[in-house]
Parts: structure tokens; sequence; C-alpha cells
């Protein structure tokens, strides 16, 4: 049954209906936390194949089940973050649950209609890892360079556990999003390469400026985040006794989500493709 609201926002069947407040906060901060988007119920079904990824029970991943903090080549009993990248392609029956619903409907209002999905992917930090840690980073400096098309996109990420920040919420610059280039990315390894593959690592980091403030989200298990592709953000690592899972699907406009696949980029860690980031054509050293 649907949430039923007084101002007719929330969960409504499918659809999660935003305020104009939450809708003006994401394109003036960069992101918003929306609360109760699936129900304890709704989590049930997820949950458990998500979980079969955590345990690494999902075989023929390849480089699309890694550490997110560590080399391609580290050892599945000491990951520390836990990464499965387009999870959907692995296990099909997660392709339009609720969750992507729901997802779809924040995104259209965000982005406008003509969105479509462009990427999903599990990431989870175990407890009692400190060096899970996110670098600071702006998910664009991550992709193609595609100057012709508006790269407005809505990452949102659902909470399975209570992220907090004694178990590594994620951590934004507010506003950075507005910045008229991106910062300088440097790739965590060494010998990686910002150019096509990074054969060691997929890992890109960014230095904070000092006038920077970090601001925390916390977001409750069932609730999401979404946020901009510019915005600045990163993570610390998991102190705690408990998990830091989390659920992310990105929509982004359908015709810049049909170009990427026609050059073969699919946000897989497998795509074997040479391509241009935006830092390569903004000629950053």
């Amino acid at each position: 049954m649907a949430l039923q609201t007084a101002a007719g926002v929330g969960r409504q069947g499918d659809q999660y209906i935003l305020t104009p407040d939450q809708i003006e906060a994401f394109h003036t901060d960069g992101y918003v936390v929306l609360d109760d988007v699936i129900t304890e119920e709704e989590l049930a079904p997820i949950e458990v194949i998500y979980d079969q990824f955590m345990r690494g029970e999902v075989l023929g991943m390849n480089r699309d089940f890694c550490d997110m903090s560590g080399p391609y080549t580290r050892a599945f009993e000491d990951f520390q973050i836990v990464n499965a990248v387009v999870p959907r392609v692995y296990r099909p029956e997660l392709v339009d649950n609720i969750y992507e619903r729901r997802a779809r409907s924040i995104s259209q209002q965000l982005l406008g209609e003509a969105i479509e999905l462009d990427y999903d992917q599990f990431l989870a930090k175990r407890p009692r890892k400190g060096g899970a840690q996110f670098a600071w980073h702006q998910d664009l400096g991550y992709w193609p360079s595609t100057p012709q098309f508006d790269t407005l996109t809505a990452t949102c990420s659902l909470a399975l556990d209570d992220a907090r920040d004694d178990n590594g919420c994620l951590q934004v610059v507010p506003g950075s999003h507005l910045e008229p280039q991106l910062r300088p990315h440097r790739p965590m390894l060494r010998s990686s390469s910002v150019t096509g593959e990074r054969e060691e690592s997929h890992t890109l980091a960014i230095q904070l400026d000092p006038e920077d403030v970090r601001v925390s989200i916390p977001v409750p298990r069932g609730s999401v985040s979404v946020h901009n592709e510019r915005i600045v953000h990163g993570s610390p690592g998991n102190d705690s006794d408990r998990w830091r899972r989390t659920y992310i699907v990105a929509f982004r406009g359908r015709d810049l989500v049909e170009y990427e696949r026609s050059i073969g980029f699919t946000h897989s860690h497998n795509d074997k493709i040479q391509w241009t980031t935006h830092l390569e054509a903004l000629k950053v050293q």
C-alpha cells in the first residue's frame, strides 16, 4: 500500500513524489536526502540478492567484482569496500525492481522525462575496515567526454544499513557541482593511467582545497541520497562493527546513455575500449 500524506508527497505506488524544496536542494546544493523511499517489506528480496554478491557467490564478473579501495588483484578475503558493478547484468531479476522504479520517478522530477538508467552498483564497507575510504572525487571525472550532451546525472544511493559517521557515510562539498571545471584527478596507484583502462585500480582522487566545507550525509536504512555528477564527494573508513551497504542506480539523459553505449562504454570495469575522459578533454595534467 502506498504511503499517503496530506501533501501527496513521498511513496505513491511506483513513484516517490518530491517537494519543491527537495528539487531545489538537489540543484542548489548538489544533493538531497529522501526519507523512507523503500519499505522493509520491499527491501527483503533485494537484500537477499545483494548479500549473495557480498559473499562472492556471483561468478564470472572478473573486474566487475573488486575492492573499490585497492588493486584489482586484492584477494576477496582482504576486500575493504566490496564493489559489484552493473549487478543487473549478472542477476537480471534485479531489472525493474521497486527501487529502480522509484529511483526513475525521482530522477524524472530532477532531470526531466527523457532519461534512462545508466548503470547500477553495489558498494559495501565491511565492518572494522578503517581503510574502506572513498577518495575525494567527482563522478564525471571517471566518464567519457561528452561535450555535445547535457551531463546532468541523478545518482541515487539506497542505504541498506543506517549510514552514519561511524561506519563511513557519504561526505560532500555542497555547491561544488557549480564550479565551471572539474578538479584535477589522479590515479590512486602511481603506475595507473587516467587514459583508457586503469590496469591496476579503478580509483581516482582529488585534493580538497583548504576552503572546502565538508558535510556528512547520514542516511537511514530504506532512505536514499541523490547527488549530482559534478559534486565533490568521498567518505571515511568504517570503524564500526556494522556494515555500510549501499545500492546505487544512476539516471542520465537518454541521448547521452545511447551515445555511451554506441562507443562501447557500459560502466563495466571489463570494457576494453579506449576513450577520452572529461578531464583529458580539459587538458588536465
